[in-house]
């Protein structure tokens, strides 16, 4: 009886042992495809936008509402 318990036992554990490397393998091969996904680099980048008139900082002031907003 004593050696039924303990093979009971130990399957129990390698059976916890087995779902936790399986649920670590999961997490692992979904942060590795995240990273993959993350640094993936675009052929072009098209902007779309007026030219300004040169004084960045003037058309920066008039597109901030400042303190009319408050």
């Amino acid at each position: 009886m004593k050696s039924k318990t303990r093979l009971i036992v130990l399957a129990l554990a390698v059976a916890v042992n087995g779902a936790a490397f399986g649920a670590l393998h999961l997490a692992m091969v979904d942060v590795a495809e995240r990273a993959v996904l993350a640094n993936q680099e675009f052929d072009h980048v098209v902007v779309s936008a007026a030219r300004s008139s040169g004084n960045l900082a003037a058309d920066l002031a008039k597109m901030c509402p400042g303190t009319k907003a408050l």
